[in-house]
């Protein structure tokens, strides 16, 4: 059965929430130029739907200039826009499971802020092209445990950052960008996408 979203406002910010009607949650957040509809995160959502989880999806928007802060200024900024709507939903209802997923600016937040902090439920994080180019992106990434996805085309990509990380469930794809997609290859891009799901359907469902 296909959930319509509702579309609704919390602090000036709006956000879709397919109701599913579960005691589980996912949260999802995009990444500046990669919305909601793309392919990575339209099947994450469906995967996620498919396993019995509610799903919100936060609509942020942001000028140019207010990425020409630091990097830690900047996930500040992401952060301080999806929390609230994140805080009322866990606090609205009694949810027994939460996930986060991210993509590239999305995955700020959940590295630098979820992931430091204790769950008052379990969670699994999910990052897909985290800027690992970032210092403290890498530093806050040591010793915790995500799925994380990359390609070796992505300008964030680093082999030796990449060889640290390994308390991480790694999905590395070869010759992937930063959208995790080969432009000149679509059929290749559909497979790793399909790849990236199972991947992700199994660290789900044991995590």
């Amino acid at each position: 059965m296909k959930i319509k979203p509702k579309q609704d406002m919390y602090n000036g910010i709006s956000y879709n929430f397919f109701d599913n009607n579960s005691d589980k949650i996912c949260f999802m957040f995009s990444g500046t130029g990669y919305s909601y509809d793309k392919p990575i995160l339209y099947y994450s959502r469906l995967l996620v739907l498919e396993l019995g989880y509610d799903v919100i999806q936060i609509n942020y928007t942001f000028a140019q200039q207010q990425f020409e802060q630091e990097p830690q200024a900047i996930s500040n900024m992401v952060y301080s826009v999806v929390n609230p709507i994140v805080e009322d939903f866990l606090q609205t209802k009694p949810y027994s499971h939460v996930i986060y997923i991210g993509k590239s600016l999305g995955t700020m937040p959940i590295i630098d802020f979820y992931m430091q902090r204790p769950s008052l439920i379990p969670a699994n994080y999910v990052l897909f092209t985290p800027l690992l180019s970032l210092e403290h992106t890498l530093t806050n990434l040591l010793d915790k445990h995500a799925f994380l996805a990359i390609g070796t085309a992505d300008p964030h990509y680093s082999q030796e950052k990449i060889a640290q990380l390994t308390s991480h469930k790694l999905s590395v794809f070869e010759n992937l960008d930063h959208s995790l997609e080969i432009p000149s290859n679509i059929a290749l891009t559909i497979q790793c996408c399909q790849s990236l799901m199972k991947q992700l359907k199994a660290f789900l469902q044991i995590n």
